[in-house]
């Protein structure tokens, strides 16, 4: 009888010590995961404190898309129609915007048009091309210095026009900027930049103007030979481009 109670008094202590052991296990799982949801949340919250003052360049509308990609994990095709090639500043905007926002964000999608005016880009259809890259945002380089050896300005504001109108139809984000600096004997760049300015007004498109950047004299900054940037050119232009989208 005294052997029976030994053994009964033994098993409950070992079910006792099982359930206590199961009890710590269950409690330190739970409070892990506890601690998971209060960094997630943390961890949000910071990403909507710090998106501010990366969006402060912003306009609202780009700022607002930006806070429902975070808020609703959906990252935002941002595709850049441009005749730089995407290892320029194109890429280093990619990287940067990584940087800041981290990598689920945005997606960076470059259409490099190269030497094409305008003339060629409504040919080549690049409203369908840019389409196909399944845009949320489309910033659009107004092609002014391929253009200037091949069409009258007036040309080129009817041509950039009907461009407008097409990337409208798309029905995403749209913003205009103006192609790089250039040196004419017949229209000056400034010139230039400020009719492609009118015609995105017109047609109520944001524009992105990079022009107040380029000092007057631009050895450094473009190739002689070629007219295109040099390497210091798309660091130049690449680091505007940044600035407007990172707040810095």
């Amino acid at each position: 009888m005294k052997a029976m109670v030994g053994v009964n008094v033994a098993a409950a202590v070992l079910c006792g010590a099982v359930m206590y052991a199961g009890m710590q296990h269950w409690q330190e799982q739970t409070e892990a995961k506890a601690s998971e949801v209060k960094s997630a949340v943390v961890h949000k919250e910071k990403q909507f404190s710090d998106v501010s003052a990366y969006t402060k360049n912003l306009p609202d509308f780009i700022t607002k898309q930006i806070e429902s990609s975070i808020a609703n994990k959906k990252p935002l095709t941002l595709v850049l129609a441009t005749s730089a090639k995407e290892a320029g500043w194109p890429q280093q905007l990619k990287k940067e915007l990584a940087a800041t926002y981290g990598s689920d964000v945005f997606t960076v999608k470059t259409l490099s048009y190269g030497s094409q005016t305008t003339d060629g880009l409504l040919s080549s259809q690049i409203a369908d091309q840019i389409n196909q890259l399944q845009p949320n945002i489309i910033l659009f380089e107004a092609p002014l210095k391929n253009d200037y050896q091949h069409l009258t300005l007036d040309e080129t504001l009817k041509n950039t026009d009907e461009l407008i109108h097409q990337l409208k139809d798309l029905k995403k984000t749209l913003m205009i900027q103006p192609s790089q600096p250039y040196i004419s004997q017949t229209e000056s760049y400034e010139e230039g930049v400020e009719a492609i300015r009118g015609v995105s007004e017109a047609n109520w498109v944001y524009y992105m103007n990079h022009s107040l950047i380029w000092p007057f004299h631009l050895g450094e900054y473009i190739n002689k030979d070629s007219g295109n940037l040099t390497k210091k050119g798309n660091e130049v232009w690449g680091e505007y481009v940044v600035d407007w989208f990172t707040g810095k």
